[in-house]
């Protein structure tokens, strides 16, 4: 027996397993730590708006590449290929998203609103890609007045960007940005209305049902872009009124 005060012997591990060693375990909870020091920080609000403002670049530069294909700019072997690396571009950005939420503690705004937001966004590029693969596959004689309506959508993509890019950094300025995209959504349904109104004035045709289906598909653009307009107001309506403030900058 041990006398009093005296430390008593160690006794060794018995079989079996004994689990990680305790300098694994002590670099597991720094590293855990440190995880929650920055969120805590606000350092993963700035990364997760990022990563959808670069998801919204990679959405605008499909439908700057539909422009160019409706122009003629490229040649009909070289659209698919290019469209489809967009495309993968932006799976690539939703996958870093859903990675850093699952990582993250304290987000900017709540996650659910985060994924749906990026889904949406991921909605509207699969959707440019299927306007550029049948614009192909149909090959209209002229692009009548497509260029238009997927100028107004690149402006009201950049518009959100805008919004998104301001939530950490200028949220009085949000509320402003958002209705000006949501202004550009519904011009988008307008242009539609009023085309397929202009086509059916005239002689039934392969060339107009060509035009119908193409517009059909840039009216769903807008309504999937009109979405992710939506889902932002939302997420925006449950963290408080500040963000629909005026910006004193303006």
């Amino acid at each position: 027996m041990a006398g009093f005060g005296e430390r008593p012997p160690r006794v060794a591990a018995s079989g079996g397993d004994a689990g990680p060693p305790a300098r694994t375990r002590l670099g597991q909870s720094v590293q855990h730590l440190r995880f929650f020091v920055r969120d805590v920080a606000g350092r993963s609000g700035p990364r997760l708006v990022s990563i959808l403002v670069e998801h919204l670049a990679c959405a605008r530069e499909g439908v700057e590449f539909a422009e160019e294909v409706v122009a003629g700019v490229h040649d009909r072997a070289d659209i698919e290929p290019q469209i489809r690396a967009i495309e993968q571009r932006g799976d690539a950005l939703r996958q870093r998203l859903v990675s850093e939420l699952s990582e993250t503690i304290v987000t900017p705004l709540d996650r659910e609103d985060l994924f749906r937001l990026s889904r949406s966004i991921d909605d509207v590029l699969d959707n440019v890609r299927d306007f550029v693969r049948e614009w192909r596959l149909y090959h209209p004689d002229s692009p009548r007045n497509l260029i238009a309506v997927l100028g107004t959508l690149r402006a009201g993509i950049e518009a959100l960007s805008g919004g998104v890019g301001a939530i950490a950094d200028s949220p009085a300025s949000v509320g402003s940005a958002l209705l000006s995209a949501k202004q550009h959504a519904n011009e988008i349904r307008r242009h539609f209305q009023r085309e397929v109104a202009e086509l059916f004035g005239g002689d039934l045709s392969v060339e107009l049902l060509k035009h119908r289906e193409l517009l059909r598909r840039l009216d769903v653009i807008g309504l999937r872009f009109g979405e992710a307009v939506d889902v932002l107001f939302d997420a925006l309506v449950k963290r408080g009124e500040a963000f629909f403030q005026r910006d004193p900058a303006d």
